[in-house]
């Protein structure tokens, strides 16, 4: 660690914390109102974190060189800028899909969906603690149809099961930061893999060594304002479209076409970010995940013509097809088990330091030691463990759970990390795995109880804090840093008061306009009583441990061992293992025609300019990113001075 002399710009200070907090905490309360009430483009929902991006990108080219023109001295350091974006990113994780807006309407759906048809009072909720969910009819019926004039909000209803969760929270936040900590250096040193989803901070930020202004060269590049201009103007087309009829809405979002009597769904879209993104990649990376997601439509077309797409009940959509769920699932472990294999030396050794401080391992440029982060990665999944084993879970389950949730969240991260796919999730859910693996029946009421109130902590994987800290970590990577110890409480308190303001947030604007009226995405029949019917169903239904299940996973496993070794033995070898475990997922079917399109781009690129034409055109694909955003997030400005609600410029 340096000492006091370190240079100024290389510190992580007090001002730049204070700022990150301040950007937590609009991301706290601005992710929910924009989607429960300006219902604009998603910015919060993905492994991209827009809405981190603009607020950066606002802070970076409005606050700072205001700030540096007033006084040269008060200008942000590259390092500060760093701490700010990662805190953002890391708070912008957590309002929406990746932890409140499925938390709280799933600890109060149950009481406000039960009726006598269902009969959830006496089948489903004596198996669901009370200490788990808001349990008083009344402050859960105002919450969603909304509070009667005159009305206040009953806080105390909400309190108890809130700190119950809070102290969740905190461990689950704690064991997926010491989790990045320590396989950091591992990802970014020893394997140096791509992260293109921090290549436009970086690049706006600017390398170290580049000389401090109140713009960086990046925005004086002609070629990068061609890429912001081209979404900004496309995409606000389509937004005065939607005001004003009258104008064209130019290219639709998204069609779909349909072949083999239906079976064969080709989805063209085009997303500005993912071609962008699209291009960051290798040659063949970018092949592998739109051929592999051409190639596995193709088979579950096959399946389904043959009547084997399989009919477990799972939650989550594989072109409905349980099979290539079970299938995604096997080689997504097996990703996330090949990677902790490659690096397992590094990891033992972090492993041994618990109890022996080991001289061998460097951990100079970490946020915490690799002692520190094993004993609060140990302390944490403790504390998680026996979380789930009070909230009914069978104490033999708790490990085994919370053991394929990290591995199912490891191996997206690495995914994510690697193949810059901003929007992305597992194909399974932790809890359908313990019932595919165990089944129903054995498991029994107490277990399913206890795994329904997974969903909101270990279900979605849409977006989570760990792929947050991990891309954070390797934005710090690029500068040099002293106290850094100060970016792992940034972190923390990045991600407690984003998810404390969103709380409130979310129940403020529930008890004003009836969370009924706000989102029926979250609040509806369907996802808010996703715990319950899945605790219904199961307790309804007891069946033993699904063959299908323990041979498609075997299979998708087998499957992906095979690419990764034919991968890493034969240079001429044209598929990259990391596509095959989300290749059946819809999120990379919607991504495939930019990926396609960057792929083609590149390639081209390549053939006839080399590396030097590939770096020249490089930014306007960076712009290509950042304008998709920045139209995105100017339009819900605009929407809501104007009251517009709706107004979709794209999906992802």
């Amino acid at each position: 660690m340096r000492n006091n002399a370190d240079p100024p710009d290389t510190k992580i200070t007090f001002r730049a914390l204070a700022v990150g907090v301040l950007i937590a905490a609009l991301l706290g309360v601005g992710a929910p109102y924009e989607n429960l009430i300006i219902s604009g483009s998603p910015l919060h929902l993905d492994y991209s974190t827009p809405a981190a991006v603009v607020l950066f990108f606002l802070f970076f080219v409005l606050v700072n060189p205001l700030l540096g023109f007033l006084r040269r001295k008060w200008l942000f350091s590259k390092v500060e800028l760093v701490t700010i974006y990662i805190m953002g990113a890391v708070a912008c994780t957590i309002p929406t899909i990746g932890l409140v807006c499925i938390l709280i309407p799933h600890i109060s759906a149950g009481s406000y969906y039960a009726t006598p048809e269902n009969e959830w009072a006496s089948k489903t909720l004596p198996y669901v603690p009370s200490w788990l969910r808001v349990s008083d009819e009344e402050a859960v019926k105002f919450f969603y149809e909304g509070l009667p004039s005159g009305g206040t909000v009953p806080w105390e209803a909400w309190l108890q099961p809130m700190a119950a969760w809070t102290v969740l929270v905190v461990a689950f936040f704690a064991a997926m930061t010491a989790m990045m900590v320590i396989v950091r250096k591992q990802w970014l040193e020893h394997e140096r893999l791509n992260f293109p989803l921090v290549q436009v901070p970086i690049a706006m930020i600017g390398e170290e060594g580049e000389q401090e202004g109140l713009i960086s060269d990046f925005f004086k590049n002609p070629v990068v304002w061609i890429g912001i201009l081209v979404p900004v103007l496309l995409y606000s087309q389509r937004a005065l479209h939607n005001y004003f009829p009258i104008i064209p809405e130019g290219m639709p979002i998204s069609e779909s076409y349909y072949f083999w009597n239906n079976k064969f769904r080709l989805r063209l879209s085009l997303s500005y970010a993912v071609v962008g993104f699209g291009y960051l990649l290798s040659v063949k990376l970018g092949f592998s995940l739109w051929f592999l997601g051409l190639l596995t439509m193709f088979e579950h077309a096959a399946l389904h013509h043959f009547g084997l797409s399989g009919t477990d009940r799972v939650a989550g959509s594989s072109l409905g097809s349980s099979n290539l769920l079970y299938q995604g699932f096997g080689a997504l472990v097996m990703l996330a088990a090949s990677s902790i294999w490659v690096g397992r030396r590094h990891l033992l050794e972090v492993a041994r330091s618990l109890w022996v401080a080991s001289s061998s391992l460097d951990d100079e440029r970490e946020i915490l030691s690799f002692r520190q982060a094993a004993w609060l990665l140990l302390v944490s999944v403790v504390t998680i463990t026996v979380w789930c084993g009070l909230s009914g879970m069978s104490w033999w389950l708790a490990p085994i759970f919370l053991f394929v949730v990290f591995m199912l969240m490891f191996g997206i991260t690495r995914i994510v990390a690697e193949g810059g796919l901003a929007v992305s999730k597992p194909t399974m859910m932790p809890n359908d795995v313990m019932v595919g693996a165990f089944g129903s029946s054995v498991l029994g009421p107490g277990n399913l109880g206890a795994l329904g109130m997974t969903y909101p902590w270990a279900g979605q994987m849409r977006t989570t804090m760990m792929a947050a800290v991990i891309h954070g970590l390797k934005l710090a990577e690029t500068y040099t840093m002293s106290h850094r110890h100060r970016l792992f409480f940034g972190i923390m308190l990045a991600g407690l008061v984003a998810f404390a303001t969103a709380v409130v947030t979310v129940l403020l604007t529930g008890y004003q306009y009836g969370a009924l009226n706000l989102s029926v995405w979250f609040f509806g029949v369907g996802s808010a009583t996703a715990p319950y019917s899945f605790i219904d169903y199961h307790i309804s239904n007891p069946l033993p441990a699904s063959a299908s299940f323990y041979s498609l996973t075997a299979i998708g496993g087998l499957v992906q061992l095979l690419l990764a070794l034919a991968n890493a033995r034969f240079l001429w070898w044209p598929i990259h293992p990391i596509a095959f475990p989300v290749s059946a997922y819809w999120t990379t079917h919607h991504l495939m025609p930019s990926i396609f399109l960057a792929w083609i781009v590149k390639s081209v690129v390549l053939h006839y300019g080399g590396v030097v034409l590939y770096r020249k055109i490089k930014p306007f694909f960076l712009g290509l990113i950042l304008g998709h955003y920045v139209a995105g997030g100017l339009w819900i400005l605009i929407d809501a001075f104007t009251g517009m609600t709706g107004n979709h410029l794209f999906y992802w």
